[in-house]
């Protein structure tokens, strides 16, 4: 017989919450699309590997130039019309570029310009989408971590499962393809977003005195670094992106120079990934609430450390499969724990700024991990950067105990709800 806490769960998300997961999911299947689409393009035009390398960074700086200024935006205000006008932008870059493709003007010039812009909408909508789960349900714990586990699976599903298979798949067929369909789901998800009606209040009274950009930024930096718990879940997502991105990042090489698979092998590698992915973000609820969010958090770090360690020391097709699907699974239950728990923490009209400064910090784990993997890989082989890299994570797990177990946790949202 089902508790009262679940029937509550299951009530607080309702239809608010499910438009909000769709549009999520529909955006998130539009952003994998145009992942896998827009480098073919590129290389449909240009062999150039420097000409690809330009459109992936435009991709991604948006989220090092912006993410801070787009964090005030999501506070100051409605976070429904921050998603709307995110996904009505996206749009209209996507029909811009489906028309010079049908005219043949496509250029690297412009290939630049759309990753840079479409990265820039996805900065604007992943930020409103999370900093809005708040709005739709309660903050109790387990309605946070369902909620935040459903939304997780969503991105995870629709940017790495579903979109770059289905974008490659259309652009062999007609390389227009997928860029108009592209557009249509960010239509779809802005019409879903748009549908949901809220209760949540203006961010600032009539009388409360206006703040500079620079203000409000600075807010949001010292209450992520000025809450030790907040600190510490930062730090350790940083500290996980270096070892996680090291791991992707030499995948490739990893798949075809030691477990001698084929193209179509090494993406059967990054599906399981996402099943993975899929799996421990429905689970994570479950797990958090039987375990501990700190029990999840902290196992899942050292387990995907061991998984890393697997994969440099077992040199077996199955097993590396096995210890992907189990690193997605780990990570993406880790990312839910993080993910609550600052719901728990941060006041609401503090969660843009606390999430993008959150999110700022986490990614300079990426660049340190991409090169010290590479180096690693160079200077003695590339399982020696998986070993590296996996006694690296368990280490980190052993350091951040004293302040992310169960109980110091607890201390922590007790705190705050007080």
């Amino acid at each position: 017989m089902p508790t009262k806490e679940s029937v509550d769960a299951k009530v607080r998300l309702g239809g608010r919450f499910h438009r909000l997961f769709g549009a999520t999911l529909v955006s998130a299947i539009g952003t994998g699309m145009h992942a896998a689409a827009l480098p073919l393009l590129v290389l449909q035009s240009t062999s150039s590997p420097l000409a690809l390398s330009f459109v992936v960074m435009a991709a991604e700086i948006p989220w090092v130039l912006l993410s801070l200024h787009a964090g005030v935006v999501v506070d100051r205000l409605d976070r429904r019309w921050v998603m709307v006008w995110a996904d009505l932008g996206r749009f209209a870059v996507l029909v811009a570029l489906a028309v010079l493709i049908l005219t043949a003007q496509v250029s690297l010039v412009w290939l630049v310009l759309a990753a840079f812009l479409l990265g820039v909408g996805q900065v604007f909508f992943d930020l409103a989408a999370q900093s809005a789960i708040p709005d739709f349900v309660s903050r109790d714990p387990r309605s946070l971590a369902t909620a935040n586990g459903r939304i997780v699976a969503a991105e995870s599903n629709g940017e790495d499962f579903v979109g770059p298979p289905l974008g490659s798949a259309l652009f062999g067929v007609w390389n227009f393809l997928p860029f108009a369909g592209n557009a249509l789901s960010f239509v779809a998800s802005g019409l879903l977003i748009f549908s949901i009606r809220t209760d949540a209040k203006p961010k600032r009274t009539s009388e409360a005195p206006r703040t500079s950009v620079r203000s409000d930024i600075v807010e949001g930096i010292r209450w992520l670094f000025g809450n030790r718990t907040l600190r510490a879940l930062a730090t350790v997502s940083c500290l996980g992106n270096v070892a996680a991105t090291a791991q992707f990042a030499m995948l490739a090489l990893l798949a075809k120079e030691v477990l001698e698979l084929p193209d179509f092998g090494f993406g059967l590698l990054l599906t399981a990934t996402a099943l993975g992915a899929t799996v421990g973000g429905l689970a994570a609820a479950a797990a958090s609430k039987r375990f501990g969010p700190g029990t999840v958090m902290l196992a899942g770090k050292a387990g995907v450390g061991i998984a890393i360690l697997v994969l440099g020391l077992v040199a077996n097709v199955w097993v590396a499969a096995a210890m992907m699907m189990v690193t997605g699974a780990l990570m993406t239950a880790e990312k839910v724990v993080v993910s609550t728990l600052r719901h728990q923490i941060v006041p609401n009209e503090l969660l843009g700024r606390v999430l993008s400064s959150s999110r700022l910090v986490v990614m300079i784990g990426g660049p340190v991990g991409a090169g010290l993997g590479g180096v690693l890989a160079s200077v003695f082989a590339v399982q020696v950067s998986y070993v590296a890299c996996g006694v690296f994570l368990i280490l980190v797990t052993l350091v951040f105990y004293p302040v992310l177990n169960n109980r110091a946790l607890a201390s922590a949202t007790d705190e705050s709800a007080g």
